[in-house]
């Protein structure tokens, strides 16, 4: 029996640590896909009120870097097998070095540049943005991340940008400019 999924080259769509996560005690998360969810490794997901992964990053949720992709055979099963989809994602409250392939392309990015992800509720979003790293700032955009290199092709000939994962929820109690 033939199976049906066809998933990406490892490369095509890449999260890729540089520093902070070899070690086997750090952080991260293993979780069941929610329904319809379609996740690219290196774009940025975060868990929704059933405990399950979604793409995009809704304003004070934990910003995650999906580790692989929700189409990949790690995750999910193909016809014939038998296999829960539960996929791994790193926390940005941990603090690693990453590549990803997964950022806004038509952005600048300069190093320290504070980053936060595309979800449906900003204005400018399309569904090929969703989970997409792009340029944030502090207590406006809940934030992921900060530009640790400049954006450069990896050894695939892939673009990647480098950064050092980072969390900060957007300031919900809107001070006046005078503190």
């Amino acid at each position: 029996m033939p199976g049906n999924l066809v998933p990406n080259q490892m490369y095509d769509h890449e999260c890729n640590m540089l520093k902070g996560w070899w070690h086997p005690h750090v952080v991260d998360k293993s979780a069941e896909i929610a329904d319809g969810e379609t996740i690219l490794a290196g774009s940025v997901c975060y868990l929704d009120s059933t405990g399950k992964f979604r793409s995009g990053l809704p304003d004070n949720t934990q910003g995650m870097f999906a580790w692989p992709s929700s189409t990949d055979f790690d995750v999910a099963a193909d016809v014939g097998n038998t296999q829960k989809a539960v996929m791994t994602a790193l926390p940005t409250l941990a603090t690693y070095e990453l590549f990803t392939t997964e950022f806004d392309a038509t952005k600048t990015y300069a190093i320290n540049d504070y980053l936060t992800a595309w979800h449906d509720q900003l204005l400018g979003f399309s569904v090929e943005l969703r989970g997409k790293v792009r340029p944030g700032l502090p207590y406006h955009n809940t934030l992921v991340g900060q530009v640790s290199g400049l954006v450069k092709n990896n050894d695939f000939g892939k673009s990647v940008l480098t950064l050092w994962t980072y969390h900060l929820p957007v300031d919900l109690t809107n001070p006046s400019s005078e503190a």
